[in-house]
């Protein structure tokens, strides 16, 4: 078996990238963050764990999610729900073998931590599965009697009001819309005479 401090990378080179820049690169992908942590992680599980092969594995499961293929994440949203629950259920017997109070408030604490944990990982799972339909509503105007609502009207300050019945009859591309004749002035029963003086007894 290869000692690990021993093992050696495939440094990806682009043109003109110097070593530096081309490591650097390499440890901040995601991918390689992930191997990493899984690389410093699995020594209680097996020690032949190959830091590569897993980055390749991320990066497999990478293009699904940006395919669509949310089935990956659903299993390990569903096994972390598991194993909080596992989590949880063994807390909470131990806190319960427990006559120190102190111990007993401590492993009761993490314990419902882990309840919380399980939930919150059962309702992402849920979520994703089963979007929620969100209904976006503008504004609500509730009131007695009458009102005025100006929805998504820009409203003017009154120094920037115009008299709008002028500006409907102004010239548009070139032509007043206004087309009507002015009426002339006319004279009314202008034949009769003024009233006589009227005298009452």
């Amino acid at each position: 078996m290869v000692d690990k401090e021993t093992k050696q990378i495939r440094l990806p080179y682009k043109e003109g990238q110097s070593l530096e820049q081309a490591s650097t690169e390499y440890i901040l992908d995601p991918k390689t963050l992930g191997a990493l942590i899984i690389d410093g992680n699995n020594s209680n599980v097996s020690t032949q764990v190959d830091m590569e092969y897993a980055r390749e594995v991320i990066g497999q499961g990478i293009d699904e999610v940006k395919k669509g293929d949310l089935s990956k994440l659903e299993e390990m949203l569903y096994s972390q729900a598991v194993a909080l629950n596992m989590m949880f259920s063994n807390l909470s017997r131990r806190a319960s073998l427990q006559t120190n109070v102190d111990i007993k408030a401590t492993l009761t604490n993490l314990c419902f931590k882990a309840q919380n944990q399980s939930r919150n990982t059962i309702q992402t799972l849920i979520n994703l599965k089963q979007p929620s339909q969100t209904s976006f509503i503008k504004q609500a105007n509730i009131a007695h009697g009458h009102q005025q609502i100006n929805n998504g009207v820009a409203q003017s300050s009154p120094e920037n009001l115009s008299n709008q019945t002028n500006e409907l009859l102004e010239v548009q591309d070139g032509k007043w819309l206004d087309r009507g004749k002015k009426a002339k002035a006319k004279g009314v029963n202008s034949e009769l005479e003024a009233l006589g003086e009227v005298h009452r007894g």
